[in-house]
């Protein structure tokens, strides 16, 4: 049995005091070699030393004893839809439901009340009448690797509140509770990136939503899937 810390710092909060679920999943997907499908079972807590369990067919995310999430072998097997080209994107942030209202404003992701030095700053908003929501994206020096690519927890963020977004018909609160991704290509620096989401669906409380990010230069760079909460 193969045991590690992680520690999430505060500046990548979701809800002011948990972790931002796109980047937690990520940082655990860090540790696997396989396209991996994560469960949110508890808010991942912030400045707070966390352990990393890998067993024999899952890894577990825990603290103090209880588990946080846990994750396995998953799939993306869906094509993402084609993407709008960025000037559309751009018109879309207009849409963007979180600025008229948003649960959770300081999230790293989208949040409005966050700064592009310190934030991704995606704001997707609906592109048409067809349910799909986008939002321009260019990564900035603070989310790159020794190689100069987006670091792969970032990717991940990125891939995740679009989802709820896209699901969204008012600014009603919901938490991410399962996530898988399938990563294409690397994302550098400066990249020019529309993300886009989409719904595929409920039963009850439970939304479930794909995203992507493309490159203008790479075409998909990567996709995911979600299933979301509503909180009650």
């Amino acid at each position: 049995m193969d045991r590690k810390t992680i520690t999430i710092a505060p500046r990548f909060c979701g809800p002011d005091h948990s972790g931002n679920g796109g980047y937690v999943c990520g940082m655990m997907a860090n540790h696997v070699g396989y396209v991996p499908e994560v469960t949110l079972r508890k808010p991942p807590p912030l400045a707070s030393e966390m352990e990393l369990v890998t067993e024999a067919d899952r890894v577990l995310l825990t603290h103090k004893g209880a588990i946080v999430a846990s994750m396995e072998l998953g799939h993306v097997a869906f094509q993402a839809p084609s993407p709008p080209d960025l000037e559309t994107a751009i018109r879309a942030t207009g849409n963007y439901l979180g600025f008229k209202k948003h649960p959770f404003p300081h999230c790293f992701v989208c949040g409005p009340e966050r700064h592009k030095h310190d934030a991704l700053c995606i704001y997707p908003g609906k592109v048409g009448n067809d349910g799909m929501v986008a939002a321009p994206w260019t990564p900035h020096g603070s989310l790159l690797d020794t190689h100069g690519n987006v670091r792969n927890e970032f990717i991940w963020a990125a891939l995740d509140c679009p989802g709820a977004f896209a699901i969204m018909d008012s600014s009603r609160p919901m938490v991410l509770g399962r996530m898988a991704a399938r990563i294409e290509e690397d994302i550098e620096m400066g990249a020019e990136c529309v993300v886009i989401g989409w719904a595929k669906g409920s039963e009850g409380r439970k939304h479930f939503s794909g995203t992507a990010i493309f490159s203008k230069s790479k075409g998909l760079c990567a996709v995911a899937h979600a299933t979301w909460i509503d909180v009650v």
